[in-house]
């Protein structure tokens, strides 16, 4: 009877035991231990409040760029083309519908001039500038011809005129691409797509001088070449046609008297790329041209007499593609050339002296891809601070500050400072 009774006291306590631990585990906490999915949600945030915890990398500063900009233009919303004359005081540029010529007296100069003119039934292909005529041609999409503006005096102001001769261009396509002699005599056009004509009018008359087929299958760029004496165009071929404009005497038997003429004479073409060409410009002395390529390398060439018999001189090695470069010979003796090389990616801007090594770096230059880029030296601008006598006097190489234009498809037109 004992036994029975102890027996029963110890299932007793076992039964409340088991009463007592089941009651300490909440039906959460049981689910929690059930839950496979709930264990690992647990873990992840215990991983990610850690992470939280943890010491943060210090970021990285962005590059004060704003004491190398000491001058900025904007006119308009965006900027389609632009072209720099006369070492950089005369800034030509355009959108779809409006052409704008900024005259600059010094580059540093807080005023300047813009003479514009908007485009009311047409869209605007390309523009060009003829700084002896004091004339701009504009291309036209839709219509297929050039008209010309000049700048005259009216009513005591000088404004751009739309002058009555209207260029017809006899093109499949429209045209993509014009450049001028300095004398505004001649326009030189090239076509877009399989368009490979070179057609070359006079800009007085509007007849059709010269065409002839570049056999390119994609004309991208086209340049007036040293001396105003050579078209430069740009072919499939990775390399640059040659097109010579010789002025010539000829008597007229109509008028009894010698008249001026053009012969024209498609040379060898230069090579030496050996990569797709990306962009190509003269020098500021025109005695060389650089071009870059799908290479990541900017080639600089020497006129040797005629362009067309230029050969490479040296070459820069980058880390990108430039879209579009700048070249800046500052001396050449010794049988070495010195200078800058402006180089552009996006909206970052570069410039390189002529043996490779970064000398300035831009960031973000502007809040688009730049589309246009130019170095010069401008000596000008220290006739502002000293008389003209003293600005005389000086060493032309201690005067004056090596300034990098740039134009982006933002509308912005920026002044930099190569050095501090």
């Amino acid at each position: 009877m004992l036994g029975i009774i102890i027996a029963g006291f110890i299932i007793c306590l076992t039964m409340i035991f088991f009463v007592i631990k089941s009651s300490q585990n909440t039906p959460e906490e049981k689910g929690k231990k059930k839950s496979p999915a709930n264990k690992d949600k647990e873990e992840k945030k215990s991983i990610k409040k850690k992470k939280e915890e943890e010491k943060e990398e210090p970021e990285i500063p962005k590059k004060d760029i704003s004491k190398y900009l000491f001058k900025s233009i904007k006119e308009g919303k965006n900027m389609s083309k632009c072209y720099f004359y006369n070492k950089g005081h005369a800034i030509l540029f355009c959108d779809e519908k409006r052409l704008c010529l900024c005259v600059l007296k010094h580059l540093n100069s807080p005023s300047q001039k813009i003479y514009s003119k908007n485009i009311d039934r047409d869209i605007i292909a390309d523009v060009c500038f003829s700084s002896e005529k004091k004339a701009i041609f504009c291309a036209s999409k839709n219509s297929k011809s050039i008209i010309t503006y000049n700048l005259e005096k009216i009513d005591g102001k000088i404004k751009l005129n739309k002058s009555e001769k209207v260029i017809a261009c006899n093109r499949p396509y429209e045209t993509k691409s014009i450049v001028t002699n300095v004398s505004g005599t001649l326009i030189c056009t090239i076509g877009t797509n399989d368009d490979t004509e070179i057609q070359i009018y006079d800009s007085v008359s509007g007849d059709l001088q010269f065409k002839q087929a570049t056999g390119a299958i994609e004309n991208f760029q086209i340049l007036m070449g040293p001396n105003d004496t050579d078209l430069l165009v740009s072919t499939f071929m990775n390399d640059i046609s040659v097109i010579s404009l010789e002025k010539i005497d000829k008597f007229n038997n109509e008028t009894k008297r010698y008249e001026n003429y053009y012969k024209f004479k498609r040379n060898s073409s230069i090579s030496g790329a050996k990569a797709k060409l990306l962009y190509y410009c003269l020098s500021n002395d025109e005695n060389f041209f650089a071009i870059s390529g799908d290479d990541k390398s900017v080639k600089i060439f020497r006129n040797y007499g005629n362009i067309w018999e230029s050969k490479i001189y040296s070459q820069i090695s980058l880390n990108f593609n430039a879209s579009v470069i700048a070249l800046y010979i500052e001396d050449f003796s010794g049988g070495r050339p010195s200078g800058f090389v402006g180089a552009s990616q996006g909206s970052n801007i570069y410039v390189y002296d002529l043996n490779g090594k970064l000398v300035l770096e831009l960031p973000e230059a502007h809040e688009g891809d730049v589309i246009s880029l130019y170095i010069t030296k401008d000596d000008l601008s220290r006739k502002e601070s000293m008389g003209d006598e003293e600005a005389k006097s000086e060493d032309k190489n201690k005067g004056g500050d090596y300034c990098l234009i740039s134009g982006g498809n933002d509308g912005k037109i920026k002044f930099w400072k190569i050095f501090e």
